[in-house]
């Protein structure tokens, strides 16, 4: 499954049943990409990871020809704990950092464990079959389970490091 949001920053996609892997691509196609993110990171050996800060951290990947920037993730919108569980925080600021670490070629890795269709049941739907987010808010059912996933890595590529690796479930 790939998250609906990144549909087309995403390439060498390879999808198995339980996880999608993909290249990081903004929309001109280029690959070489700076990472901005809010949180705090925690040092694990050498390398640096980016986790949740005061509140759910997020991600952006810039393409630094073009100036473009989209979300790669956001901890309180995208997983299943930041659809389902989490409070939701509102217009909290986030100020961005550039991530100095990982610059190049980024790959994701998104986690699906959970059996959505098996647990129907358990979600609040409206008549257009749009399931009830944590926040109030109403998502089509299919674009849910595209960003309900369970896990997430991002490693880079050029460095062979992994420097985002959460549990979102």
């Amino acid at each position: 499954m790939i998250p609906f949001y990144l549909a087309n920053h995403l390439t060498n996609i390879k999808e198995k049943k339980d996880k999608t892997i993909g290249v990081l691509v903004s929309s001109a196609g280029n690959t070489d990409l700076e990472i901005y993110y809010y949180g705090e990171l925690v040092q694990i050996g050498k390398t640096p990871y980016i986790g949740d800060g005061e509140y759910p951290c997020l991600i952006v990947a810039k393409d630094p020809m073009t100036k473009e920037e989209f979300v790669v993730f956001d901890g309180a919108k995208h997983g299943y704990d930041g659809m389902f569980c989490n409070d939701p925080i509102g217009e909290a600021e986030r100020t961005l950092k550039p991530y100095e670490y990982a610059k190049g070629k980024i790959a994701i890795t998104f986690g699906y464990a959970i059996d959505y269709e098996d647990e129907k049941d358990d979600y609040e739907f409206n008549d257009n079959d749009e399931v009830k987010l944590i926040d109030g808010s109403y998502l089509d059912w299919d674009k849910a389970k595209s960003i309900g996933f369970d896990w997430l890595s991002i490693k880079s590529l050029d460095k062979k490091k992994v420097f985002v690796d959460l549990e979102l479930a």
